[in-house]
């Protein structure tokens, strides 16, 4: 293993840093995400009981201003029916009256109905509103969490780039893609060692993906520093001294 190899390697065990912060900020940027959904789910569900409060008090006003106008008509039959003539107008009037008191009875029974189903839409709006507050703090200690996350690593992360560029400077610009190309679907583990399997025998497998390799691929790295991947993986491989 030469300098290439050995290159490689501290590159690795920088990005494995960089990557391990990274997913625990991307860990935390979902969180406030989930969070945010949860929240705004919250809203809807108050807004929704908002608006059939509402409407369930336009209802009753309603039925409020109908009880008023069938108690008014009741009121002027009575008068009239104190002026009547003749038993024909009276019992026509009597009629009109009784279907008037009635329907002003069947308004009022719904009105009343109205009005507990208004005490209803009020208590599940009152514990929706509950429900959004409480997720609206989730929410921001959530926010404040990853800003607090951010910043403890801020310094660090940078450190860990500007090393990062400087030692993947030291490759070829070919290798340095590969790196990257593999970085980024192994999120960092890059680089993998051969194995051997058996004490006595030359079997060997990639430490990566447990595959097996040829005797003639570890003999290679032992004494060359070539870049050579597994062809299972595709990680690039790297044997010890006495393995």
């Amino acid at each position: 293993m030469g300098p290439t190899l050995d290159t490689l390697r501290e590159l690795q065990q920088i990005e494995l840093q960089i990557v391990d912060i990274r997913s625990q900020l991307a860990a935390h940027e979902r969180r406030v995400q989930a969070q945010n959904a949860k929240r705004q789910a919250a809203l809807e569900a108050l807004e929704k009981e908002r608006a059939e409060l509402t409407r369930v008090q336009i209802d009753l006003d309603e039925l409020d201003l109908d009880l008023k106008s069938r108690t008014a008509s009741a009121d002027r039959l009575r008068e009239h029916l104190n002026a009547v003539k003749t038993n024909k107008e009276y019992a026509a009037v009597l009629s009109q009256l009784n279907t008037e008191k009635s329907d002003a009875t069947r308004v009022e029974s719904q009105a009343l109905q109205k009005l507990e189903g208004i005490d209803i839409k009020k208590a599940l709006v009152a514990e929706c509103l509950q429900a959004e507050q409480k997720a609206e703090q989730l929410l921001e200690n959530a926010k404040t969490q990853l800003e607090q996350t951010r910043a403890s690593f801020a310094e660090r992360l940078e450190g860990l780039d500007r090393q990062r560029a400087t030692v993947a400077a030291k490759l070829e610009p070919g290798t340095a893609t590969l790196f990257d190309r593999l970085s980024e679907r192994y999120e960092g583990e890059v680089v993998a060692k051969i194995l051997r399997t058996h004490p006595r025998r030359d079997e060997f497998i990639c430490e990566g993906c447990n595959m097996g390799l040829t005797a003639e691929i570890a003999s290679a790295l032992l004494t060359r520093d070539d870049v050579k991947t597994c062809k299972n993986c595709g990680r690039i491989l790297f044997i010890e001294k006495g393995t």
